[in-house]
């Protein structure tokens, strides 16, 4: 099968490579299907792209990539909604929001991705864990980051 992606050009895929979120995303309920999408020049991010909206696009990256001790709350009514038997047997992303900067980018951690590559189902969690920011900064406050401007 294959979509035509403004953005994106040609997309060639399979239904095996459809992840269905039976309860939506937060704010897009109604979408259900999507594909993971990466490539070598986007790696480490992925693009998840919906299949019943194209205008709909969530750059994701692996948290535990910028925040090595993320450890959300994965519920047994989470691993069976996913059917799933631990928490290791899934993948889990951030939707990561890049501003004009790309250098301010940032992670949700209180909304986290999970995804069951096998059965190709995900879920969005939504985390009361005051631990854990919308707006995680991805890149850390570094002398060596800053603009142009502020380096004279």
């Amino acid at each position: 099968m294959e979509i035509h992606h403004h953005h994106l050009g040609v997309i060639s895929y399979n239904e095996d490579d459809v992840i269905t979120f039976p309860l939506g995303l937060l704010g897009f309920l109604k979408f259900k299907r999507y594909l993971l999408l990466q490539n070598a020049t986007s790696a480490p991010f992925l693009l998840m792209v919906s299949l019943e909206n194209l205008e709909l696009h969530f750059p994701l990256l692996d948290p535990k990539l910028f925040c090595p001790d993320y450890t959300p709350n994965i519920t047994k009514r989470d691993l069976n909604e996913l059917s799933a038997e631990n928490p290791q047997s899934l993948q889990m992303y951030s939707i990561v929001t890049i501003q004009q900067d790309a250098r301010t980018a940032t992670a949700n951690l209180s909304a986290p991705i999970l995804v069951n590559r096998e059965r190709k189902t995900g879920k969005q969690l939504v985390l009361l864990d005051d631990r854990y920011s919308t707006k995680h900064r991805i890149l850390p406050d570094s002398p060596y980051l800053s603009s142009k401007e502020d380096r004279g």
